[in-house]
């Protein structure tokens, strides 16, 4: 019995290094996935190389869930790069002169929402948004918003309601007039894997370490409620005064 115990002893540390390794890394990747600014595309293309570095760490220490974690992690930071990407392509549809490109650069692109930013095409420099967040935009703001990236609207009448879509993607704003200054109702179901706090951040401009589930947001012009139904599986997310 003794010389089973040795021997299995060693087969058991054949992986012992690859394992360590693998966990070591993803250590490293989680602390970089909770530090990233979803918002900035260098933060998330780096964050992305060191999720990566530990998937690839996993998958020669052949452990099924942590690799599987890990690709969850880098589809997310993808979804979101392709994100900011798609806004730079379209901010490149209409040429801007090189004062434009000062003045934005100097002051920020009042047409996205402030806390975000892209790359400008004409010179790869990062324009920070300065614009009203999402969930207060108003209508037209909204319109202009999604149009600009590709996004299908529709609208319908009693209770005034703005719908855009993008393949998974669906956002519905409910207005009481179209002169409101901001939509009374926001309800987002978004891409899977995506987790509720990096939705409602991205709507809403507050960071997703400062969100609590189903208490209220503090947004610019006040407190917003927030409810999350599901929240672990593509969860369904409601912002202001929402009727169920």
């Amino acid at each position: 019995m003794r010389g089973t115990v040795v021997a299995l002893s060693v087969l058991c540390c054949v992986g012992c290094a690859d394992e360590r390794a693998c966990h070591q890394q993803m250590g490293v990747a989680q602390t970089s996935v909770n530090g990233v600014d979803s918002h900035s595309l260098v933060s998330l293309e780096a964050s992305r190389s060191v999720v990566e570095a530990a998937r690839a760490a996993c998958d020669k220490a052949k452990l099924g869930d942590e690799r599987e974690q890990l690709q969850k992690a880098e589809n997310q930071l993808t979804a979101q790069i392709d994100l900011l990407q798609k806004k730079a392509a379209q901010k490149s549809k209409t040429p801007r002169t090189p004062a434009e490109l000062a003045a934005l650069e100097k002051d920020g692109d009042p047409s996205c929402p402030k806390g975000q930013s892209y790359l400008a095409h004409e010179t790869k420099h990062e324009v920070r948004c300065s614009g009203p967040q999402i969930a207060e935009m108003n209508l037209a703001e909204l319109k202009a918003y999604y149009a600009d990236r590709d996004f299908k609207l529709s609208t319908t009448d009693a209770p005034l309601t703005l719908k855009v879509e993008h393949h998974a993607e669906v956002f519905t704003f409910i207005f009481d007039q179209p002169s409101d200054a901001m939509p009374r109702c926001l309800t987002a179901v978004t891409l899977p894997g995506m987790s509720w706090q990096e939705v409602t951040s991205r709507l809403t401009g507050v960071t997703p370490d400062k969100l609590k589930l189903d208490a209220p947001v503090k947004a610019t012009r006040g407190e917003l409620a927030l409810a999350v139904e599901h929240p672990e599986d593509r969860p369904l997310i409601r912002i202001g005064a929402c009727d169920k």
